[in-house]
């Protein structure tokens, strides 16, 4: 495996792999017990197969997507998206950021600094993430540097995956919203898309409720919160713990859900995977970043789907995790 940097503080300690700068273990100090909230894939340190991309291999608490998404087809999507699909799907999903073996540069025992170039002919020239622990706090602030060459715009995302408990709906999601759609790949031609609620998403001709996860029965859905107010509480209702997942909203204002209950086969997925994404996003879902950049029925209403960068100024994007005990 490749490298790896250790944090340890008053109020936890955390391990990043150099490889997609993934945050690997968590284990936060709460006043009830350790609490470890993040996913980790059971496979993480036994695949070897380089031609799986860097995340999977990896897959666990935390990673970002620049571009984000992939763009992949999906057949019988509502026209309003399937007529923008045009797009040859991006390899790697995510981006250079979600693959590559970054460089760790510096780090202690209460922050890493990693930094990972961009080809040359990429608008990105190269980027740095920072993971530090927040001091005397069980929580840990992110730090993701765009480093541009020239002007463009691109889909950008954060990827926290958080563990699902055993149980049905006994993980609480508490978010405000300005409006939610269902991922196209679940809408069908003519289905339903929007709501309002997560006590109320589309299900075809009745409603599923992703307030209170897993879902029962047993499914994968992926939704965006479209305009988010304010931050996101999750909370595992049987542990008495939870964590609060604040970001820039103004550059990334949507928060995409992607939860996976063991429905993803071949390798190295193998049906294993049971994860909630809390993923802060200013893309169109994980498609294609020319779609995020152009018009498209989210950025239409006024929620961005993209982020500009350029070579003026880095464009620097933030997100803290802080966890808490009920």
């Amino acid at each position: 495996m490749a490298a790896s940097h250790h944090l340890k503080w008053s109020k936890g300690e955390a391990t990043v792999l150099a490889t997609a700068a993934m945050l690997s273990d968590c284990e936060f100090a709460l006043p009830s017990g350790p609490f470890r909230p993040f996913a980790r894939a059971p496979w993480l340190g036994n695949v070897e197969d380089q031609s799986i991309v860097g995340h999977l291999r990896v897959l666990a608490g935390d990673f970002v997507g620049l571009p984000f998404g992939a763009g992949r087809p999906v057949p019988n999507a509502p026209t309003a998206w399937r007529d923008l699909m045009v797009h040859t799907p991006l390899h790697p999903i995510h981006g250079p950021v979600a693959d590559a073996d970054w460089t760790i540069i510096a780090g202690d025992d209460d922050h890493v600094q990693l930094r990972l170039d961009y080809a040359a002919d990429s608008p990105v020239a190269w980027v740095e993430r920072e993971v530090r622990a927040i001091p005397d706090t069980p929580g840990l602030e992110f730090t993701f540097t765009i480093h541009a060459r020239r002007s463009a715009r691109l889909s950008a995302g954060l990827h926290p995956n958080f563990r699902l408990p055993e149980r049905p709906g006994r993980l609480a999601l508490d978010a405000d919203f300005a409006f939610g759609l269902l991922h196209p790949g679940y809408v069908g031609a003519d289905g339903r898309q929007e709501f309002h609620s997560l006590d109320a998403v589309p299900n075809g001709a009745s409603d599923i409720t992703m307030s209170r996860i897993p879902i029962a029965p047993r499914m994968d859905r992926n939704v965006q919160l479209c305009g988010m107010k304010g931050p996101l509480r999750a909370r595992w209702l049987d542990e008495g713990a939870g964590i609060l997942l604040d970001w820039d909203r103004t550059l990334l204002p949507s928060l995409m859900i992607w939860h996976t209950d063991g429905g993803i086969g071949g390798e190295p997925w193998n049906h294993q995977f049971r994860a909630v994404g809390l993923e802060p996003i200013a893309s169109a879902f994980d498609l294609h970043t020319d779609l995020s950049a152009a018009d498209n029925p989210i950025s239409t209403r006024g929620v961005a789907t993209a982020i500009t960068i350029g070579p003026e100024h880095p464009t620097v994007i933030r997100h803290r995790i802080i966890a808490f005990a009920e």
